[in-house]
């Protein structure tokens, strides 16, 4: 999720060229110098046969639903899915679930138990991310034995009770860097990971980590962790939040000198860290609609009695027809944004989102750098407009 001498036999540069294509680093340098690499294919184009990136590798397609999205569940087909995460499960400070939490409520209801229908249906495996975003809580529960085995015992229960077969562990810890955090963590994620393993045959566990946790990594040792997990989930969303100060790319493929960091960087961070089967690419099938100074690419975001606001796939869509918006591929980053005019509040609007081009470019990174797969946030936020976004996965990523 290191970095040929011209021979006299080009058969010797062939051979050197296709063992480094086998290669890691060459994956991650391919996808960031294409040009370079493309010369260097033509030149000795017509001596064997190299790796075709269009070549069809069947690979994860996950999705988290949220409990706020249930509503939706009878809209959506889930056939292209092979796993779906319920989200999600709150843990508190003690290493117990939140039993107050609309989570658990979500879970048991009519719409929760179709959702589950649904899934089982469609031959997926049916999945539960446990979260807590508290980095006070989450330093809590992982520095004590006791707090972590609490942990560990509850999950397991839920899965059993539930029929889940696969866990999500989504702990996104945002305080500073400590080494002693860092080796609870890697032990408590191992301890939960062989329990999960041992106790339901088949499952998998997966971690959610920040684009940047290579670069920052926090408590998160990525080398060990990859070593533990069946999968990481780079969340290759929330470049620009919905609190940003300048609206922008939620998810830019490019653009890293203009933004400071980009999806293909942090793959690349990962590649150095964790096996490419076990990365998935966490994708956004929603976007953020903010009220901007002008409307300009990138203009500031201001004050305004409607605020920013996410904006689903449908909503996005919607919103651009209704105000005839010219919808706008901006080639640094490789994503779609546009501007429109809200007349009620008398300001300027900027919605950046994916659409199939965009997130086409993405799953062709996904194949490149022969990723196991991709996870994408959030399942109900794509509903029945978005039949191209899911076109595009099938052509890239199709599982069955």
């Amino acid at each position: 999720m290191a970095k040929p001498l011209r021979f006299s036999r080009r058969q010797v540069l062939l051979g050197v060229l296709i063992g480094i294509l086998s290669s890691l680093a060459f994956l991650s340098y391919f996808t960031l110098y294409p040009e370079q690499v493309q010369a260097l294919i033509k030149r000795i184009r017509g001596e064997g046969q190299l790796i075709s990136t269009s070549t069809k590798v069947p690979k994860e397609v996950a999705g988290f639903y949220p409990y706020w999205n249930l509503s939706k569940v009878t809209e959506l087909d889930f056939t292209n899915l092979s796993t779906v995460y319920y989200f999600a499960l709150h843990l508190k400070r003690d290493g117990t679930f939140n039993e107050n939490d609309p989570g658990i409520s979500g879970l048991n209801s009519n719409n929760g138990k179709l959702l589950k229908e649904k899934v089982l249906q469609n031959g997926a495996r049916w999945g539960v991310t446990i979260v807590n975003l508290s980095a006070n809580s989450i330093t809590r529960n992982i520095s004590d034995p006791a707090r972590q085995q609490t942990i560990i015992d509850n999950t397991i229960k839920v899965m059993k009770q539930e029929g889940f077969t696969a866990l999500n562990i989504d702990l996104e810890y945002l305080g500073r860097p400590d080494n002693r955090r860092k080796q609870s963590f890697t032990t408590f994620t191992q301890k939960l990971t062989d329990a999960v393993h041992r106790e339901i045959p088949g499952s998998t566990v997966s971690l959610d980590a920040f684009a940047d946790s290579v670069k920052k990594p926090g408590i998160f040792d990525m080398k060990s962790l990859g070593e533990i997990l069946d999968h990481v989930i780079i969340m290759g969303y929330d470049f620009h939040p919905l609190a940003s100060q300048i609206a922008g790319p939620v998810a830019p493929l490019t653009g890293k000198e203009r933004y400071g960091y980009d999806v293909t960087t942090s793959v690349s961070d990962y590649l150095s860290k964790v096996p490419p089967q076990k990365l998935l690419l966490g994708v956004p099938f929603y976007g953020y609609d903010w009220p901007t100074e002008k409307d300009e690419r990138g203009s500031a975001v201001i004050s305004s009695p409607q605020g920013p606001k996410v904006s689903s796939y449908a909503r996005t869509v919607e919103t651009a027809q209704k105000n005839n918006s010219l919808v706008n591929f901006d080639d640094e980053s490789k994503s779609v944004w546009f501007s429109y005019f809200d007349k009620q509040n008398h300001t300027w609007r900027q919605v950046w989102f994916e659409n199939q081009r965009s997130l086409g470019l993405k799953f062709d990174l996904v194949n490149r750098t022969n990723l196991g797969g991709i996870a994408i946030f959030a399942l109900g936020y794509d509903s029945k407009e978005a039949k191209p976004l899911w076109d595009e996965v099938k052509l890239k990523l199709k599982t069955r």
